[in-house]
C-alpha cells in the first residue's frame, strides 16, 4: 500500500468513524453507508436527487442492504399519478393522530398516548411511513421492561398505524404481524364489607364523593365528569357518561339514585348553593376547592382515608369489584349486574366475578365440609399400625 492510498484509507476509516455515533463527519458532509450502532442494529443512509434517505434497525448488515437497494428502487419509480400523497414521516402522522385524539380522549389517556409515541420516535428516529415495518415495531416493543408495558405500548401504536390506514397514509398495519404477550397481571386487593365500613367511617367530609362511587359503581373519571344535571331528584336517577366504547365516544347511561345517596348529595347541593366555601356557578359535582374545578386524581386522598381506617390500601376500582361481589352474594344475576356495570358483553362481568367466590361455590364448599370426606389413610383402607383389622 503506498502512502497516498494510506492517507486515503485513514481518512475514510476517520469519517466512518465520525458517522457510526452521528449524522455527520467532521466536515459537514452527509454520511452515507451502511453502519451497525451496537444494541439497536444496522441502519443505511444515502443521497438521491439532493435529499438524504434512512432506514434503520435491521438485524444483519445483508439485510440494511436489500432494504436500501428497495429503497432506491422506489425513488426511481415514477409515481403512479400526479396526485398521489407524499409519504408522511412518523412524528407528522402523530401530532395529526394525537390533535384528533385529545377530543376522545381523557387527558390521562391522551398523555400516555403522546409519550409512546414520542418513546418510539426515540428509538427509531423519524422513519418515513414507507420505511415502517413490523420488525421496526417489535425491535421497539422488546425494549419495553414487562409484557403488560409491551402489549400497552403495542395497541397505542397499533391504534396510531391503524388510523393512518384508514386514511390511506399507510398500505398495512405493521402491528397485525406482532401478537401480544401474555400477562401476569398483579393481584386485586378485594376488601370486606367490613373494611368499607371503616373506609366511609374514616371519610369525613370525602363520603359524598365514595358514597357515589359505591352506589353508582362508577369508573371514577365518571365520577369527576359529574354535573347537577346528572342527576333528576323526581325521578331519583342518576346519570354518568363514559368513554369505554369504541372510538372514544361519550355515552350516557341513566341508573337509580340509592336513597342514601340522593339524601347525602341532596344536602351537598343545599351546601353548595348557599355557597358555603365553594365558588358559584360550577356546574360539576365534586371540584377541588383549591381551583375550582373538576378532580382529575385523587389517589393521595384514597391512601389517606385507607391510612385513617387502619385497612389495606386499595385502588378506585377495588370499589366496582366490591359492589358486584355484593350483588352476586345477594342474588342478583349477571346481566342484572353487568347492566349495573354498563359493561357491553357479559364475559367482561364474569371477569369480575371469577377471581372471588360466589354463594354457589361457598355453599358447595359447605357441603364438603358436611359430607365429612374420609381423607384419613387409616380410616380409608382399614388398616391400623400396619396389619389389617
Amino acid at each position: 500500500m503506498n502512502l497516498n492510498t494510506s492517507k486515503r484509507w485513514g481518512a475514510s476509516t476517520r469519517a466512518a468513524s465520525a458517522c457510526y455515533g452521528s449524522a455527520r463527519t467532521s466536515s459537514g458532509r452527509s454520511c452515507v453507508g451502511i453502519w451497525q450502532v451496537k444494541g439497536k442494529g444496522w441502519r443505511y443512509r444515502f443521497e438521491s436527487q439532493g435529499a438524504t434517505h434512512t432506514g434503520q434497525w435491521f438485524e444483519t448488515k445483508a439485510a440494511a442492504r436489500s432494504a436500501r437497494e428497495e429503497h432506491r428502487k422506489r425513488l426511481k419509480k415514477p409515481p403512479e399519478s400526479k396526485n398521489s400523497p407524499p409519504s408522511w414521516a412518523f412524528a407528522s402522522l402523530s401530532l395529526e393522530y394525537l390533535a384528533e385524539a385529545q377530543r376522545k380522549f381523557q387527558p390521562k389517556t391522551w398523555k400516555y398516548k403522546r409519550f409512546v409515541y414520542q418513546s418510539f420516535q426515540e428509538f427509531a428516529g423519524n422513519l418515513f411511513l414507507d420505511d415502517l415495518s413490523p420488525l421496526i415495531v417489535a425491535r421497539y416493543l422488546r425494549t419495553r421492561p414487562s409484557n403488560y408495558n409491551y402489549n400497552f405500548h403495542r395497541k397505542d401504536l397499533s391504534a396510531l398505524f391503524q388510523w393512518a390506514v384508514n386514511r390511506g397514509l399507510l398500505a398495512a398495519n405493521p402491528c397485525a404481524a406482532i401478537d401480544p404477550l401474555p400477562e401476569e397481571l398483579p393481584a386485586l386487593i378485594h376488601i370486606t364489607p367490613e373494611e368499607w365500613s371503616r373506609f366511609l367511617l374514616a371519610a369525613g367530609p370525602e363520603r359524598p364523593f365514595f358514597l357515589t362511587v359505591f352506589y353508582t359503581l362508577g369508573r371514577v373519571g365518571e365520577i369527576y365528569r359529574l354535573t347537577w344535571s346528572d342527576l333528576d331528584w323526581q325521578r331519583g336517577e342518576i346519570r354518568l357518561f363514559t368513554r369505554k366504547r369504541k372510538g372514544g365516544e361519550l355515552e350516557e347511561d341513566w341508573l337509580p339514585l340509592a336513597p342514601e345517596l340522593q339524601e347525602t348529595l341532596w344536602g351537598l347541593y343545599q351546601r353548595r348553593a348557599s355557597g358555603a366555601g365553594f365558588p358559584a356557578g360550577t356546574p360539576y359535582v365534586f371540584i377541588n376547592p383549591r381551583t375550582g374545578s373538576p378532580y382529575t386524581q385523587r389517589r393521595k386522598i384514597l391512601r389517606t382515608i385507607c391510612r385513617r381506617a387502619g385497612i389495606r390500601e386499595f385502588g378506585f376500582h377495588a370499589i366496582r369489584h366490591l359492589g358486584a361481589d355484593w350483588l352476586m352474594n345477594h342474588g342478583e344475576d349477571l346481566r342484572t349486574i353487568s347492566r349495573y356495570l354498563r359493561h357491553k358483553s357479559l364475559a367482561t362481568t364474569e371477569k369480575y366475578l371469577r377471581r372471588r367466590p360466589d354463594e354457589s361455590l361457598r355453599r358447595a364448599s359447605r357441603t364438603l365440609q358436611n359430607k365429612k370426606p374420609l381423607t384419613d389413610p387409616l380410616i380409608k383402607t382399614g388398616h391400623e399400625n400396619g396389619s389389617p383389622t
